[in-house]
């Protein structure tokens, strides 16, 4: 089994100076910064044949989960990272790779990168339309950011299971998010909770979800607590409806929420 050499991670005092943006309305990006935390919670996703996967990975920032999965056994890693700073110290790990860690300097944001990924040259050959299993070849994890922005990432993530649509149109694919706990607290909200929204119940609708794993606050840069949740698309999704008629009630029942049940529904 190959193994990334575990690069020198910087103090939190190191990286607040060369990483964070400048300017003091601009929040940092978190970026896992604990190598035996990344294995830890790799080991319990349990991911069969990691010498058969080719992982999709979000804003590596620091790379610790990257090489977490690099020295798992994983057979590729295609790593997507637009913030130069970052971008410059994933290339530096990806060079010594021997080309398992592949640098795409794209936002996973962006509709356009998985239209990118999608070429012969990345995963475009691993397409799966079976969904009687889940797909053995491809994996779909990262980090998401702590901002607005990671949760309307989750969120449309979360249409894409059952429309087929970005990853999702290349098969049944597990997926595996590291995410801040306003955000873990929405997606995984009961029913009858009060953060219960309009994200948990499409999420619920079509995969199910399970907590992997949480870290403790230095686990991370900013320090902040994260968790670790997998997210399996379900071979048929549990709702009979049309899927735009389901989305667009969930959408008014929640913009409306202090209206009776009765106006909501007409």
């Amino acid at each position: 089994m190959r193994h990334l050499p575990v690069p020198k991670l910087p103090t939190i005092a190191e990286w607040s100076a060369k990483f964070r943006p400048k300017g003091a309305l601009l929040s940092p990006r978190a970026t896992l910064a604990n190598i035996k935390t990344a294995e830890k919670a790799l080991q319990k996703l349990n991911i069969p044949h990691p010498e058969q996967v080719t992982a999709v990975e979000l804003y590596p920032g620091l790379g610790t989960w990257t090489t977490a999965m690099e020295n798992a056994g994983f057979k590729h890693i295609i790593t997507l990272e637009n913030n130069p700073k970052y971008a410059k110290w994933m290339g530096d790990l990806a060079k010594g790779s021997e080309g398992v860690v592949e640098l795409l300097k794209k936002d996973g944001y962006d509709w356009e990168t998985y239209l990118e990924l999608k070429k012969p040259e990345y995963i475009g050959n691993l397409a799966d339309n079976d969904w009687s299993r889940v797909h053995p070849h491809l994996f779909f994890t990262g980090t998401l950011p702590k901002t607005a922005k990671g949760e309307q990432l989750l969120a449309q993530f979360a249409s894409c299971i059952s429309n087929r649509m970005a990853m999702h149109s290349m098969g049944r694919i597990q997926m595996a998010m590291w995410m801040p706990e306003a955000l873990y607290q929405k997606f995984t909200a009961p029913p009858g909770s009060v953060s219960r929204c309009k994200m948990s119940i499409v999420t619920e609708a079509s995969a199910s979800i399970e907590s992997v794993y949480t870290t403790k606050p230095d686990d991370m840069y900013p320090n902040t607590q994260y968790h670790l949740v997998s997210v399996l698309p379900l071979e048929k999704r549990r709702i009979t409806a049309q899927w735009d008629v389901f989305e667009y009630v969930l959408k008014h029942l929640f913009v409306m929420q202090r209206q009776p049940l009765s106006k909501m529904i007409k």
